[in-house]
């Protein structure tokens, strides 16, 4: 009954969905249950068991740990193994291609560094020899090199591109004019790094003649007399087990091997010392620490740290030459694949008749051969003084309608005195040209026709509108100038630039009646921006204004 003595009023709940809770709580218990099998075929967690953690850099965790099967919970492990196993499943040179690079710093000497599987980092063998590693290969003797085994690799096409553009954008051309090529080799960083203490480490003591206790190798002198390399691993001084030949057969109870850096110290001392090379010829070598052998010899025995006055290697006069092109390292077995010179002006052949008879020209200027005297007759009132071509370059001359078909019975004759003294004096006037040497003011005018560019709208900017900038063509690098205000893939080089780079034996007089009346190459006058920086970086002591040539046009005639 209620409070008020009423009847009490019960509410009766529905039975027929108990079923469906059941079903549905079977559900959420069996999800439980996958969830926790799951969890516990994970590897465990390194930050909550205690274990060691791997560390990216000091109080940041390396991120790959808590990944599973990405790292095993040993981090020193994983992180020598990641560093040794390249992502395989991805381009060699997928960073490259994005225009991705770096910078080391080795000794204050700063290094472009490309990226190889994403992570491993490689420097140009090129790169390192001429800024690093050169004042060391010039003097010490090759056979310093032979201790070591430091694996090199040809460049891909996108990485040639991507140091041509380094080189060219970045350094100013401080590591060369030659362009890069697959021919070209890369090292890894880590073997730089390894290769240039190595080096250091030879200059010091064969160039300098310094020597500590402290340096990774060296010699014992024990009891004044006998004399014993040893090298330094893992702060362990260790010495050859084959200069105890009567102790043998107990030390190598307690000898080690040594190989790679330890191992290519220790060939060095063996070199230096004279010692056959089958001895320390192998990738590893049996040792026994220092410590171990003074136990095996009397009591007052001394040993000394010792470097000889003179070994049976020493320096070489620093004006040696054709020491580098990679030949301290192990290049790959054959030869990069031959492919079509690549430059940095893309253009395509139009058909049109090429500079073959500009480089026949130079050619002849530079290696004279015999013509028959009709043949030099014709080139003589062409003003051509080449009278000594191979046939082949004789043959593009013909084609070319410069000089008329050998006809049969005609007799080659040796060339007259006076022809070789004018071919003399030609030269000296190139060479007057080239070093710069402008004529008198009056005698600057451009003997041919130029085309003037017209003066463009220009908007306000803070850069300049031009600029004279280096550019890689045809596998030369020559100074260009834009075509157009703030537009700086349309380039045009000045004739004197042209001959210098193109076909430097040929008189610039000859070579722009090829362009202009052979080839009908249109040169150009350029604006006022274009004289006032031409004027001022030095092009304009020859003619003024300077001719200018179209380098796209430069791309067409150019011998494909």
């Amino acid at each position: 009954m209620s409070g008020n003595g009423g009847p009490m009023l019960v509410t009766e709940e529905r039975h027929d969905d108990e079923a469906e809770i059941d079903d549905l709580a079977r559900k959420i218990k069996e999800t439980n249950k996958a969830k926790l099998a799951r969890a516990a075929a994970l590897p465990p967690n390194p930050m909550a068991g205690g274990g060691p953690v791997a560390m990216a850099r000091p109080g940041q965790p390396a991120i790959q740990q808590f990944f599973n099967g990405a790292a095993s919970t040993n981090g020193t492990a994983a992180a020598g193994k990641a560093a040794d196993a390249p992502q395989l499943d991805k381009p060699v040179d997928e960073e490259s291609k994005k225009g991705k690079f770096g910078w080391v710093d080795i000794e204050k000497v700063f290094l472009p560094l490309i990226f190889r599987y994403t992570t491993e980092k490689y420097t140009s063998v090129r790169m390192v020899e001429r800024k690093l590693l050169h004042r060391y290969l010039q003097v010490l003797p090759l056979e310093v090199n032979s201790c070591t085994c430091i694996r090199s690799y040809y460049i891909t096409d996108a990485e040639s591109k991507l140091l041509n553009e380094i080189n060219l954008k970045h350094t100013d051309c401080t590591f060369g004019k030659e362009a890069f090529t697959s021919k070209d080799l890369v090292v890894k960083l880590r073997d730089t790094r390894e290769f240039h203490k190595f080096l250091d480490l030879c200059h010091k003591k064969l160039v300098l003649k310094k020597s500590n206790a402290s340096d990774r190798c060296g010699f014992f002198r024990i009891n004044g007399e006998s004399v014993v390399p040893y090298t330094v691993k893992e702060g362990v001084k260790y010495v050859p087990l084959f200069y105890f030949e009567g102790e043998t057969d107990h030390l190598k109870l307690k000898s080690e091997s040594v190989e790679g850096w330890d191992l290519a110290y220790l060939k060095f001392c063996c070199k230096v010392q004279g010692i056959r090379n089958e001895l320390c010829a192998n990738e590893t070598c049996k040792v026994v620490a220092l410590d171990e052998i003074k136990g095996h010899f009397p009591a007052g025995t001394t040993f000394e740290d010792y470097w000889p006055a003179k070994g049976s290697i020493e320096p070489v006069p620093s004006s040696r030459h054709g020491v580098s092109a990679g030949n301290w390292t192990q290049k790959p077995a054959g030869q990069p694949a031959a492919k079509p010179s690549q430059s940095a002006v893309q253009m395509q052949p139009n058909g049109l008749q090429s500079l073959n008879q500009l480089s026949a020209l130079n050619a002849a200027y530079r290696h004279p051969q015999q013509l028959t005297a009709a043949q030099l007759q014709q080139l003589s009132l062409q003003g051509l003084q080449a009278p000594q071509m191979t046939g082949q370059q004789l043959q593009q001359l013909i084609r070319a309608g410069l000089v008329g078909q050998q006809q049969p019975g005609q007799v080659r004759q040796q060339q007259p005195g006076a022809y070789r003294q004018q071919h003399a004096v030609d030269m000296a006037a190139l060479q007057r040209q080239q070093q710069g040497q402008a004529p008198a003011a009056a005698n600057k005018a451009f003997p041919g026709k130029l085309t003037q560019i017209k003066e463009f709208p220009m908007e306000k900017s803070n850069q300049p509108a031009y600029k004279l900038q280096k550019a890689l063509i045809d596998q030369k690098i020559v100074p260009c100038i834009n075509v157009r205000p703030y537009v700086f893939h349309d380039l045009m080089m000045s004739l004197p630039d042209f001959v210098k780079h193109f076909f430097p034996d040929l008189p610039l007089e000859k070579s722009r009646e090829m362009l202009q009346e052979i080839l009908k190459v249109v040169l150009y006058k350029g604006n006022t921006g274009h004289q006032e920086i031409l004027r001022q970086e030095g092009k304009c002591e020859l003619y003024d204004p300077v001719p200018l040539v179209l380098v796209k046009d430069i791309m067409t005639y150019m011998p494909q």
